[in-house]
C-alpha cells in the first residue's frame, strides 16, 4: 500500500544539476527524463522478490510528489510522522530548483498534528492512570515484602533456638543413654561370664551401643584391676 503528499512546485531551473546533488545521497534508484526527476528508496525485498517501498520523490514540472510505502496494518499516521522530516529535508535540499508553494502541504500537516495532540492527550491521561495504579501496586508489594522479610527474620532465629535447644536434649539424651565405667565394666565380667571367657568387641559395642574403643578401656581396667586375666592362647 502506498501514500502520496502532492505539493505545488513551479521548476525553475534544469533538473540535471538536482540529479546529480540527490544522487550522492544514498538513493536506490535515481531516473532522469527530459520532464521529470524520480529518485526512490527500497527496503530490500518482500515475498515475492518486488523491491519494497520506503518513499519515492518525483519531481516534475508544476509539482513535487512524495509518495511512501505503507506496511499491512502499519498506522498511518505514524508512517507519516516518520517521513515527514525526510520529505521536509528533500523540499530544502531542491528550494533553488523550485519556486514551491509548502502552503499545498499544510492541511496534510495539520490534520496530522490535530491528530496528534488527541492521541498524546489521551495518553497522557491514560498514562498517568496507569502510573497510579502501578505507584499504589509498588507500595502494596513494597509492604508485604517487609512484611515476609520481618517474618523471615523472625522465623529465622525462631529456628536457630529450635535447633540449638535439640542439639541439648539430643546431648542429655546422650548421656542419660551413655553408660558409666563401672556399669561398663559389670556388663564386661557378665559378658565374659556367659561366653566362657571369650568376648567379641564389635559385637559387644553393636549390643550395647557404645564405641568399641570403650570396650577395650573397660577390658584394660579389668585386667588391671585383677578382676579378670588375659588369656593367652
Amino acid at each position: 500500500m502506498e501514500e502520496k503528499i502532492t505539493i505545488s512546485a513551479k521548476k525553475k531551473k534544469s533538473l540535471n544539476s538536482l540529479s546529480s546533488l540527490l544522487g550522492e545521497l544514498g538513493f536506490s534508484k535515481i531516473m532522469l527524463t527530459k520532464d521529470r526527476l524520480s529518485v526512490e528508496k527500497t527496503l530490500g525485498e518482500d515475498l515475492k522478490g518486488k523491491p519494497s517501498l520506503d518513499y519515492r520523490v518525483i519531481f516534475l514540472e508544476d509539482s513535487i510528489e512524495f509518495t511512501y510505502g505503507l506496511a499491512p496494518k502499519e498506522s498511518k499516521r505514524a508512517r507519516l510522522l516518520e517521513l515527514l522530516p525526510v520529505f521536509l529535508d528533500v523540499l530544502t535540499l531542491c528550494e533553488d530548483y523550485y519556486d514551491i508553494r509548502a502552503s499545498t502541504a499544510f492541511s496534510r500537516i495539520q490534520e496530522l498534528f490535530a491528530d496528534m495532540k488527541k492521541v498524546v492527550g489521551k495518553d497522557a491521561i491514560e498514562l498517568s492512570a496507569e502510573l497510579e495504579d502501578m505507584r499504589l501496586r509498588y507500595e502494596s508489594l513494597n509492604s508485604r515484602y517487609k512484611d515476609l522479610v520481618g517474618s523471615s527474620e523472625a522465623n529465622a532465629r525462631i529456628l536457630l533456638e529450635c535447633e540449638r535447644r535439640r542439639d541439648e536434649l539430643k546431648n542429655l539424651v546422650d548421656r542419660m543413654r551413655a553408660m558409666s565405667d563401672e556399669r561398663l565394666q559389670e556388663e564386661i565380667y557378665l559378658w565374659l561370664k556367659m561366653h566362657n571367657g571369650h568376648i567379641d568387641l564389635k559385637e559387644f559395642a553393636r549390643t550395647h551401643d557404645i564405641a568399641p574403643s570403650r570396650v577395650e578401656e573397660g577390658l584394660d581396667t579389668l585386667i588391671r584391676q585383677g578382676f579378670i586375666k588375659r588369656r593367652i592362647e
